[in-house]
């Protein structure tokens, strides 16, 4: 009977471990969309399908350079923390720092030259249902005048993807946002 007892406190305790991890997850996305900072990328996104994944919109965010006072500090492949400004032509990295920011978005640094520093971004997929992104694609591809931008939230070296937006209004939701232009 002990024995039995024993072994249901501990399938009750790793059921809640397990169940906690989707729940922090979960909690940590929800802090971002509530008091992250909100940025602009300009995109060129294509509509491609994986099989097992489904229908995203590949977002081909442009690679952002960085010049350091000091490229001494930083190494490929190092682990650095990425501060932005947000102007009318877009989105630049103001700061390099292996130090973690408020409004920092952790990177990984795989470029060979290190003057100047090329960064990518870690957000390149946006998953939706399989009829809305056939047609936001669609309707990139019919508006090719006007820049598509992805609107991203960044807190404590962490992403979420807001929203992807073209000519001041949402291609997800139909709504106005706010443009960088």
């Amino acid at each position: 009977m002990k024995t039995v007892n024993k072994r249901l406190i501990g399938l009750i305790v790793i059921s809640i471990i397990q169940l906690s991890f989707p729940f922090f997850f979960i909690a940590s996305k929800e802090n971002i969309l509530k008091n992250g900072k909100e940025y602009i990328f300009k995109i060129e996104p294509v509509d491609p399908y994986d099989f097992f994944q489904g229908r995203y919109i590949d977002l081909n965010v442009s690679r952002l350079g960085f010049t350091p006072k000091d490229t001494s500090e930083f190494k490929r492949f190092d682990i650095v923390y990425a501060e932005f400004d947000q102007d009318t032509s877009g989105v630049k990295i103001t700061s390099l720092s292996h130090k973690k920011t408020k409004y920092s978005l952790k990177l990984k640094l795989k470029s060979r030259r290190l003057n100047p520093i090329k960064v990518s971004l870690p957000f390149n997929r946006f998953y939706l249902e399989e009829n809305k992104a056939k047609n936001i694609e669609k309707l990139i591809r019919l508006n090719r005048k006007n820049p598509s931008f992805v609107h991203v939230l960044i807190l404590n070296g962490e992403f979420v993807i807001k929203d992807i937006s073209s000519n001041g209004k949402s291609l997800v939701t139909g709504k106005s946002v706010n443009s960088p232009t």
